[in-house]
């Protein structure tokens, strides 16, 4: 076998494909992390979002966004079942019996 001799400009062309590859793996460093803190950032506007939901759940209170929801529903219900305006809520049946007439009523004739 013969001995290769490496010439200047095969020691080039390496360096330049090492640096290629170098410059590739920051790139795609850099956009893993950019990737990773967008992640985090929208994990961090969920979890806010959530949050106030929570505590707005815990006050009573209604977002607007909630609000304006809740009516937009509304209208769309009422423009579908043909109503001019919508019904109010039923209200949920009591679990209490009822309460019967004292008996004293019954027996005057």
């Amino acid at each position: 076998m013969t001995a290769r001799t490496i010439t200047s400009e095969d020691a080039r062309a390496r360096a330049e494909q090492r640096f290629q590859k170098t410059a590739q793996r920051e790139r795609e460093a850099e956009a893993a992390e950019k990737a990773e803190a967008d992640r985090r950032k929208a994990t961090a506007a969920k979890m806010e979002h959530l949050r106030a939901l929570r505590l707005a759940r815990e006050a009573g209170e209604t977002t607007p966004a909630q609000a304006e929801a809740a009516a937009e529903n509304e209208k769309r219900r009422a423009e579908l079942l043909g109503l001019e305006k919508a019904p109010a809520p039923k209200r949920k049946a009591s679990m209490r019996p009822r309460k019967a007439a004292p008996a004293a009523l019954d027996a005057i004739p």
